[in-house]
């Protein structure tokens, strides 16, 4: 710019040369005019080359709003409700001739196993039941039959007695007998039946004239019995199945012995798995006592699958007629 036009701009506004000069310059690069409203220069300036000479915006895809739904596509099997009956019968391939069946091959082991509890084996329940019938044998013994104001004056008396004759359980009474006496084996002192060991029913009975008659009954006899006494569940055998005749055998009896710790195994199985076990053997002498024990309990853990602390035993001498093997279940 030429010196006259400054002198013609600072006639008409009368400001210093050095704010025309500013302002002209600012304008020349568009930068505000900061001093005139008193303020400081900026140290810095921004030049126009930095500045982008334009800036275009541009939009993208165009989405549209649909409320139709895409087709539903499902899969089928068209051969689905037949798919069984197409399938090819395995048992034909798997068919053998008879000729060439083996039984041991064809069958599981575990159907022939001894383990497995059989209801056609030998068994006995563990609560003992005797039932008597006194009415029945007194109309029997005197040939007819009563009521209760016809037998009113009669008497019976049952007296169960052991080998010895000795009364060891006695039931009796006045007037007509009842039809049935169901008894458990245990007598007023607490003691109980002994496995082995034979027992007659002894009926007596008084008619309305005063005469007795005297019926001995079917012995009683038992080859394991089972009660509670205590803290334990006693399961008591004879030893005469399971160790011979003699009671003497240093091993167990077969099939008799055998079949009898099977069944005392299969209670066992049934109703008290897993309960600590305790064989006591009665012999001639504890030597014998103790390996007969010792042979019951391997006898047991292989047929429970007992572990070696579940199952004890022990050996005890004692009279031939009191010789005998319990199996006591420590149950309470």
């Amino acid at each position: 710019m030429k010196p006259d036009i400054y002198k013609t701009i600072f006639k008409l506004f009368p400001v210093s040369l050095f704010a025309i000069r500013y302002l002209l310059f600012t304008m020349a690069y568009g930068l505000a005019p900061m001093a005139l409203h008193g303020q400081p220069l900026p140290a810095e300036t921004t030049s126009y080359d930095a500045i982008g000479q334009e800036i275009v915006i541009k939009s993208g895809m165009v989405f549209e709003m649909r409320t139709r739904r895409p087709p539903l596509k499902i899969k089928t099997d068209d051969f689905e409700s037949i798919k069984k009956s197409l399938e090819p019968d395995k048992d034909l391939f798997l068919f053998e001739s008879g000729d060439f069946v083996s039984y041991s091959r064809n069958y599981p082991e575990k159907i022939s196993s001894s383990r497995v509890i059989a209801p056609w084996r030998t068994g006995f329940s563990d609560k003992t039941v005797i039932t008597f019938y006194p009415r029945k044998i007194f109309e029997e013994s005197f040939s007819r039959a009563y009521t209760g104001k016809t037998a009113k004056e009669t008497q019976w008396t049952l007296s169960i007695t052991d080998e010895e004759g000795k009364i060891f359980h006695k039931y009796y009474g006045t007037g007509l007998p009842p039809e049935e006496i169901n008894w458990s084996g245990e007598n007023d002192q607490r003691e109980w039946l002994k496995a082995g060991h034979s027992y007659a029913p002894v009926y007596v009975f008084v008619d309305e004239y005063g005469s007795p008659k005297t019926v001995i009954g079917a012995l009683i006899k038992f080859t394991a019995i089972v009660f509670q006494k205590g803290p334990s569940l006693n399961i008591s055998l004879d030893s005469v199945v399971v160790f011979g005749p003699d009671k003497a055998l240093r091993n167990i009896e077969k099939p008799g012995g055998e079949s009898l710790l099977v069944a005392a195994a299969d209670l066992v199985k049934r109703r008290y798995y897993g309960i600590p076990i305790k064989v006591n053997v009665y012999a001639q002498t504890k030597d014998l006592a103790e390996f007969q024990a010792e042979l019951v309990s391997i006898f047991l853990k292989t047929e429970l699958m007992a572990g070696e602390n579940v199952i004890s035993s022990e050996g005890l001498e004692d009279t031939f007629a009191q010789q005998r093997l319990d199996i006591m279940l420590l149950n309470k």
